[in-house]
């Protein structure tokens, strides 16, 4: 028979003891968790450290390449170049050098300009080789400067050719360059921080004790060896000291150097040990004090059994007992109350739940409304912005031939030259509204279709012919190879899905390129195809691009416009025929194939294309030297044509690689350039010009079909003084001209007084 007071010591044991067993072992997760969470934030600093030297090396490239750009390199005006280059020097542990092909130094900012410099070092030459071979930025390993005689590092940029000679700009570093970088991610003291070259060889480190390697001396094996199997990762190998020590590493992307950041492991685990040994007294502390409780509990119920005992004693002796306060009865009542007090919380908590889970679910249908709505309205406010700018642009080209046609008059020049203008872009015009009509009937399911024989072949060659007579085609190598074979089709219809496939390829495929169109049969099939050299298109486009509104270029450099409609019409219009269309395409650069299948049919006939406009009169304004950047060539012909006839001196260029040419070789007061241009964008052209010397006063005006406020402000904040959108108003445009010359004029005044 055992004791109340020993079973309650063996049930404290038996709770007491699964709770030590699983208290240690979580003890010794949370172990883990510490070291591995300081391996984490060990390895977080490499990969800071190699960020930031990546950021530097970026910085340093992209402001050689800057400097390779010089108008007095290419005038060849080495004094003056060296001067620039000083300037762009901001720290005395770092220069910059130029050396030719042979690897003969031109300037060494490290050195005055009339010193003669040495020839670099083989290694030096051989590294400037290799970047004039690939055009492609280098950084050395770590190199002992022919010039300064100090370990240094040298990033290789190569320079455009100038006259035929090529040559290499190098940012030579000092080995203490990166100190600074390296201090700036504050580890700890006991970490040591090191940039490792491609050979092995320590270019950096923060500072250490005298058993560390040091710069200049090989990094440990253990780290090279592990350093060239993988990009990053974290070692563990005995120090000098015989200590051990973790080390992680992370490679520079953009110069192959090695990151590796190494801490003593006692340092990272000590963490977990103080937190195992505080755990581990509280857990003492736990069991003493249970069984402290435990002895104390067993007192209580010993006196309340005991008090029980002698009173049911006195009650069987006849007497009334004197009942004291009983301690069992009071526990047997709190048993009750938490019982009934259990029973309510349960109803509580299930309820709370079920109005949680509704609250959870109500929310998550709340925030995917939400996400699909702004996803709708993202495309509409894109959608729209692309249509405003797709239907600017012709109306731009027909309100500038409407305006030569009321300044010239109605003679046979200014007719010749206006009304092919006006019906090419009003037959634009009407396919852009036509597209728009048939997308709202294809998402509403009433595009119909009047079906009759037709031959597919003489159908192709006729929509080619259109394209042909319509001068889309100018520039490109077309090929078309047909059989006769007939299709039951909408004639219309027909027409318009050959002619989006053509558009298509023409759009996305540059001048010079080729299209090869083909008509076969194949079984029961008709087979059309069109195969171009253009863009080709990358797996993930191909999924989605008979999607609505998908277009595979929406940057502003893009060669020709679109709304991403046409080849969803393609589809829908090939699927009510009964047929299927297929794209294909090898890649990015590679073209694309385009292929319908229609059912065919035995044997009958086709339809026909469409028709003109006219135009009026203008004023005369002060005479200015106008550059004019334009790439639609009907918009660029009429807009020359009309400030010529004002008595303005025009020079117009189709990119903004001919205008940058044109500006430097010509001076002009002002500048009228379009947006979105095919090469660098009209951004792009603005900060050019406001960069040069030559240039920088120049009045800009940004004439675009881009015309929503963030465009003018965009426009504003890359250096134009006026932004118009197509098609303006040619009295206004006059107007502008007028305050963008004078304004021009007065920046040209103060440049020149000082």
């Amino acid at each position: 028979m055992l004791k109340i007071r020993t079973y309650l010591v063996l049930m404290a044991i038996a709770i007491l003891l699964p709770t030590a067993i699983f208290s240690a072992a979580a003890l010794q997760q949370l172990r883990n968790g510490e070291r591995d969470a300081a391996l984490r934030g060990l390895h977080e600093t490499a990969r800071a450290m190699a960020l930031t030297l990546d950021r530097e090396l970026t910085r340093s490239t992209t402001m050689l390449e800057h400097l390779g750009r010089s108008a007095s390199l290419e005038t060849g005006d080495l004094r003056k170049f060296y001067q620039e280059a000083a300037q762009l020097q901001k720290s005395p542990r770092s220069w910059i050098v130029m050396v030719d092909a042979n690897g003969q130094q031109l300037i060494n900012t490290a050195r005055p300009f009339t010193e003669t410099l040495y020839h670099s070092t083989s290694t030096t030459t051989d590294l400037a080789r290799q970047v004039i071979a690939t055009q492609q930025p280098i950084a050395s390993n770590l190199l002992r400067g022919n010039v300064t005689k100090k370990l240094v590092t040298v990033l290789h940029v190569p320079v455009p050719a100038h006259g035929g000679t090529r040559y290499v700009l190098m940012q030579a570093f000092s080995v203490d360059f990166f100190d600074q970088a390296i201090e700036r991610q504050h580890a700890p003291y006991d970490w040591l921080i090191r940039i490792i070259g491609r050979d092995g060889r320590i270019i950096a480190q923060s500072a250490s004790d005298s058993a560390s390697p040091q710069v200049d001396q090989p990094a440990k094996a253990e780290l090279t060896a592990q350093a060239r199997t993988k990009d990053e990762g974290i070692l563990r190998y005995a120090a000098a000291d015989g200590s051990q020590t973790y080390d992680a590493f992370v490679h520079s992307t953009l110069s192959g150097w090695t990151v590796a950041v190494a801490a003593p492991a006692d340092s990272l685990e000590a963490t977990g040990g103080h937190a195992i040994a505080i755990a581990s007294v509280g857990l003492l502390l736990t069991v003493v004090m249970a069984l402290i409780a435990v002895v104390a509990l067993g007192r209580q119920l010993v006196r309340a059994i005991s008090n029980a005992a002698d009173a049911a004693a006195t009650l069987g002796e006849g007497d009334l007992p004197q009942l004291g306060h009983s301690h069992v009865l009071e526990i047997n009542q709190l048993q009750a109350a938490l019982t009934q007090a259990s029973t309510l919380l349960t109803h509580a908590q299930t309820a709370r739940a079920q109005a949680e889970a509704e609250r959870e679910t109500l929310l998550k249908n709340e925030n995917l409304a939400r996400h699909l709505a702004e996803d709708e309205n993202t495309s509409k406010d894109q959608f729209l912005a692309m249509l405003g700018h797709e239907l600017r642009n012709p109306l731009a080209a027909i309100n500038g031939a409407c305006a030569l046609s009321e300044r010239q008059g109605d003679t046979p020049a200014a007719t010749a030259l206006a009304l092919p203008l006006i019906r090419r872009q009003s037959w634009h015009l009407a396919r852009l509204v036509d597209d728009l009509l048939d997308v709202t009937r294809m998402m509403s399911g009433k595009i119909g279709l009047k079906l009759e024989p037709i031959n597919l072949a003489k159908k192709a060659s006729r929509s080619l012919e259109s394209l042909r007579a319509s001068g889309r085609t100018e520039g490109y190598a077309l090929s078309l190879s047909t059989e006769p074979v007939w299709v039951l089709a909408d004639p219309t219809r027909l027409a318009q899905t050959i002619s989006n496939l053509l558009v298509n390829a023409l759009k996305f495929t540059l001048p010079g390129g080729s299209l090869a169109l083909s008509v076969s049969a194949s079984d029961s099939e008709a087979v059309f195809s069109v195969t171009d050299s253009g863009i080709g298109m990358a797996p993930e486009l191909l999924a989605h691009v008979f999607d609505l509104f998908v277009q595979g270029d929406a940057s502003l450099d893009r060669a020709q416009g679109g709304m991403g409609i046409g080849l969803a019409l393609v589809r829908e219009l090939v699927t009510l025929h009964g047929g299927t269309v297929q794209a294909q395409s090898a890649g990015v650069g590679l073209g694309s194939t385009f292929t319908i299948r229609l059912p065919r049919i035995a044997e009958p006939e086709a339809p026909a294309p469409a028709a003109p406009i006219a135009a009026p009169a203008a004023p005369v304004h002060p005479h200015w030297r106008i550059l004019l950047i334009e790439d639609n060539d009907d918009a660029r012909s009429m807009m020359h044509e009309l400030l010529a006839m004002e008595g303005h001196e025009v020079f117009d260029a189709a990119t903004g690689t001919l205008g940058l040419q044109l500006a430097r070789t010509q001076q002009h007061d002002l500048a009228i350039v379009d947006i979105g241009l095919p090469e660098m964008s009209g951004y792009d052209i603005a900060q050019h010009l406001r960069a040069a010397p030559a240039t920088h006063a120049i009045g800009l005006i940004a004439l675009t079909g881009y015309g929503q406020e963030e465009d003018r402000h965009r426009a504003l904040a890359a250096g134009f003084d006026f932004h118009l959108v197509k098609p303006t108003d040619i009295s206004r445009l006059l107007e502008v001209i007028d305050q963008c010359g004078q304004t021009a004029r007065l920046r040209s005044q103060k440049a020149a007084q000082g």
